[in-house]
């Protein structure tokens, strides 16, 4: 079987990977690939899938996180479309929100605008969705659209979406249109993850599961995604806002019952023992004081805030009383994957409490999921241990393939280091510890030529240390802000490039915004250094965590705590070396990296050396190139 592979050259371990994923399609398994930075496991995953796919009547569902890798995916579609001579018809679909041409829904939450956009449609107020639809029906514009967009496919989304903005008429109707008859769609983790959300998206394409191969690309994080779309919460600043709301469409017997719904926040809080800012609270428990404040039935309660909320939003496009009400319903959600917690917080100094709704288990989603699809493929270059994700998705151990592929990099190319002398372990943060972890990297900053980036384990610990190092530093210091918008990240990082020749330093923090997922190759990014481990704080969710995962896999410590924070160090540590052609350095600077449980955790393809002498290691390696 000739394999569509959109190169004329394949190398070994990627050929590698080829092979290993069209038989595990061929069989109906699933795949989870641990494939280092530059194995191109884009290509090597899309053209097993799609040779199977289109001898076997199947559909692929790629699925990223990231804008740029849709756009990857686009051009590995049209190299194979143009090295074949074949028609690859794709549909590039991202959130609904971002694809909706309605002025100002860009700003809404992806909850609120999903209701929104159904009161919409239902009402018939939406004319880009009129333009397309007539009741079930198409209109002739749009069939004339979706004859010309065939033509053209694959397209990226934003090309669609401006070529069905000229027409006026809605991006995402066209794009399920397109779908029904597609061989690949691209997509984001919720349109397939989020049970409800993905129910809809394929009854729209007309998509059975059974017959799609599924592709998760950054599959590392996937686990934590999903626990993230099944959770929720509120706070008393989001009921104060509900209140103002409900006021302000002169609705006063809802804003009371707001009112006493705040007030079982406080009463509850008093759980919550002297010098703790946490506590958890039973399902029952709340639902009792709901009742009891607002004398009415809690259910009915939640009904009809939902209700309040629909007709605030034919105003005023979103509505915090809805999302009250929505919270109520998905209180009522059981089984024992969950845990539900009040939390005492302060914004913009003044204090607050949240109740939240916490999804411990990931397979609640993914189980389902991976048992009715013909086959799924994960793949990440942090996907390790591979079991881990196995186990944590509900993937079944028969029916899935581990694979830990080779570094296709040369080794003489990356410089990997630990320099044990330091820590930044709770018990010993202090001003010498920061001042000597300063001092380090300070002196591995200055001897590294070019771009460093340095991680820390928190914004706090990083903020600490920054007062210190900037003195140090002989480069420019670009310092991460919180809450950067996406092109706030994307000036910042251009700006940090543009310092490549001379050299700049980036402090960051591991897991973060730029902890992951930015790309900077060659002359870019010369060095990476590692801060401390990005342990989870050891606050009730991750202790509910660990218990959880003890309790169904005996792996507690390692799922739940230690193995997510070694792989965000990984992912920190990629953005060196993303090329045959790049050389980097890679300093850990923590004692707990060689300790057993840690060290364990790092690729042994690295070839570390723990060393006191980080300075002298890194100035013959430059040298030596």
């Amino acid at each position: 079987m000739e394999i569509l592979f959109p190169f004329e050259k394949q190398r070994n371990v990627q050929s590698k990977m080829t092979q290993d994923v069209y038989e595990a399609l061929a069989e109906g398994k699933h795949v989870i690939a641990h494939a280092p930075t530059g194995l191109g496991k884009t290509a090597a995953s899309l053209s097993s899938a799609l040779t199977y796919a289109i001898n076997n009547g199947k559909k692929i569902i790629f699925l990223t996180p990231k804008h740029t890798q849709h756009q990857i995916a686009i051009e590995t579609l049209k190299k194979i479309r143009d090295r074949f001579g074949i028609n690859v018809n794709v549909v590039d679909f991202i959130g609904k929100r971002w694809m909706c041409q309605v002025p100002g829904v860009q700003a809404l939450s992806s909850r609120d605008f999903a209701e929104f956009c159904r009161d919409m449609k239902k009402e018939e107020r939406c004319n880009f969705y009129n333009k397309v639809r007539k009741s079930t029906n198409l209109t002739r514009d749009a069939e004339k659209q979706l004859k010309e967009l065939k033509n053209e496919s694959p397209l990226h989304v934003e090309e669609l979406c401006k070529k069905c903005g000229v027409n006026e008429m809605c991006p995402y109707e066209i794009s399920c249109e397109l779908a029904k008859e597609a061989n690949v769609l691209i997509a984001d983790y919720y349109h397939i993850f989020h049970p409800h959300i993905r129910k809809a998206f394929l009854l729209k394409t007309a998509t059975d599961l059974s017959d799609c191969v599924i592709i998760v690309d950054e599959a590392q994080n996937l686990p934590e995604r999903i626990r993230e779309v099944l959770s929720s919460s509120v706070s008393t600043f989001s009921i104060n806002k509900a209140i103002i709301e409900a006021r302000k469409h002169e609705n006063t017997d809802v804003a009371n019952e707001l009112s006493a719904i705040a007030e079982v926040l406080k009463i509850l809080s008093d759980k919550i023992e002297e010098n703790k800012k946490e506590s958890f609270i039973s399902k029952e428990e709340f639902i009792s004081f709901v009742e009891k404040e607002t004398g009415k039935n809690y259910e009915e309660l939640g009904s009809e805030l939902l209700v309040v909320g629909e007709k605030i939003r034919v105003d005023e496009q979103k509505s915090f009383v809805g999302s009250i009400g929505r919270f109520l319903q998905e209180w009522l959600e059981e089984g024992e994957g969950y845990v539900r917690i009040l939390k005492k917080f302060k914004f913009n100094e003044k204090e607050a409490l949240q109740l939240s709704f916490r999804c411990l288990d990931p397979s609640v989603s993914s189980k389902e999921l991976f048992s009715e699809c013909h086959s799924a493929v994960l793949m990440s270059g942090t996907l390790t241990p591979t079991r881990m994700y196995r186990d944590l998705l509900g993937m079944g151990e028969e029916r899935t393939n581990c694979f830990e592929y080779d570094n296709p990099f040369p080794p003489k190319n990356k410089l990997s280091l630990i320099v044990p002398d330091t820590t930044t372990r709770y018990t010993r943060r202090n001003e010498k510890e920061f001042e000597k972890i300063a001092t380090w990297c300070g002196d591995i900053v200055n001897s590294i030529p070019g771009n460093v980036a340095v991680f820390f384990p928190s914004y706090y610990v990083r903020d600490m240390i920054t007062k210190k190092f900037e003195r140090l530093s002989r480069k420019s210091v670009f310092v991460e802000r919180q809450g950067m918008t996406k092109r706030e990240r994307f000036e910042f990082l251009q700006e940090f490039k543009d310092y490549s020749d001379i050299g700049a330093v980036f402090l960051g923090v591991t897991g973060g915004s730029f902890g992951e997922g930015i790309d900077l190759p060659g002359k870019y990014l010369k060095g990476v250094v590692v801060v401390g481990i990005p342990l989870d704080s050891p606050d009730l969710e991750t202790q509910a965590l660990i218990e959880y995962y003890e309790k169904m896999f005996g792996a507690g410590w390692n799922y739940g705590y230690l193995f997510p924070a070694m792989n965000r160090v990984i992912q920190a540590c990629g953005r060196v070396v993303r090329s045959e052609s790049d050389r980097g350095a890679v300093v850990l600077l923590d004692e707990r990296f060689t300790w057993q449980n840690y060290f364990k955790c790092l690729p042994l393809d690295w070839k570390i050396i723990v060393t006191k002498e980080p300075v002298r290691r890194i100035n013959e390696f430059f040298k030596s190139q």
